[in-house]
């Protein structure tokens, strides 16, 4: 449900409008006029739909929605007199139709009178500074930047033009591209784990590198990305860091990655562009996994990962020898089962 205590009230417009700026292909009626969004199950007459998964056409076949986003293999399934706009990926048009109908609000320019802002510190045009933020010396900040409240910056820290810098984040060490979103209590830039046990005690060796984090990456909320020891940790352009992630000390990750709640990267491993890493994956330190690879939720990675392998398990072994695994402990326990 669309809240309007949370969302502005959507931006009505004709479907002939909505498809001009999107690039939908119209089938039915241009001059029909959309309120709003909502799910094929839940919508309206008025209200805008899509099919993203085919799991769902039952839905859309009996949809009351004025008009829903398709593939043009699914117009076969819309109602009669339901419009459709076909996209050759209906999530990725109703994607684009969101930005249309409920864009973004900017926080107007500003800067509360409760935040601490070192006399060093530069910031750009058109920025919103929360009530409580802290600059520390030195900090750059990039035009039209937005940093919630009781956010801290530290020292010589920079932030590119364009980011989104949530409420209750720490940033320190470290120097971010433009158009970064940041979620709330994130933490980029503590120390790494670098403890050496020696039977005595444990011995700290002192972290003094930075974290660098490419154009356009997202980081969730509670995400946390250590920097380096010596040398950086390094994400790059379009990556996607799920809520919970622990990203260790000088791990270097590729363009446009993907990795997903929860997963943990021990310190010194390379991940490529265009990876996949599912809920719960664990990487150890010091190895290497190459572009377009694919690892299987919960899986344990132990040893490097040729570039577009899909692994699973734990320890994690090729995606098919995973299923044979699991079928033959499922097939072992069964006649186990039937011998008592």
């Amino acid at each position: 449900m669309i809240d309007r205590s949370f969302y502005e009230e959507p931006k009505r417009l004709k479907v002939s409008e909505l498809a001009a700026i999107c690039g939908f292909e119209v089938v039915g009626n241009g001059d029909f006029e959309i309120s709003g969004v909502a799910t094929l199950k839940n919508a309206s007459c008025d209200e805008l739909s899509f099919l993203g998964n085919n799991k769902y056409i039952g839905d859309l076949k009996n949809t009351s929605a004025g008009a829903v986003i398709v593939a043009e293999a699914n117009l076969e399934h819309l109602p009669q007199n339901v419009v459709g706009l076909v996209y050759a990926n209906a999530t990725i048009g109703y994607a684009k139709a969101l930005k249309v109908m409920y864009p973004e609000e900017v926080p107007a320019a500003s800067i509360c009178a409760t935040a601490s802002i070192h006399e060093t510190s530069r910031i750009g045009a058109n920025c919103n500074i929360g009530d409580y933020v802290v600059l520390e010396e030195n900090v750059e900040i990039g035009d039209h930047v937005a940093i919630g409240s009781n956010s801290v910056i530290g020292k010589g820290c920079k932030i590119g033009s364009g980011c989104k810098i949530r409420h209750n984040v720490t940033i320190s060490h470290s120097i971010l591209g433009n158009d970064v979103l940041v979620n709330s209590g994130a933490r980029i830039g503590e120390s790494g784990f670098g403890i050496v046990p020696t039977g005595k005690e444990m011995v700290f060796v002192r972290q003094l590198g930075r974290v660098i984090i490419g154009n356009r990456v997202r980081v969730g909320a509670n995400a946390t990305i250590d920097r380096g020891s010596i040398q950086d940790t390094v994400i790059g352009d379009d990556t996607i860091i799920d809520n919970l992630v622990q990203i260790g000390h000088n791990v270097t990750i590729g363009e446009r990655s993907i990795l997903v709640a929860q997963v943990g990267i021990a310190g010194s491993t390379k991940i490529g562009n265009d990876v996949v890493l599912a809920g719960q994956v664990g990487v150890s330190g010091h190895i290497e996994i190459g572009d377009k690879a694919i690892a299987a939720a919960k899986s344990g990675i132990a040893s490097s990962v040729g570039a577009g392998k899909i692994v699973g398990g734990i320890p994690a072994v090729d995606a098919n020898i995973w299923k044979r695994q699991a079928a033959f402990l499922k097939m072992a326990v069964t006649r186990k089962k039937q011998e008592r």
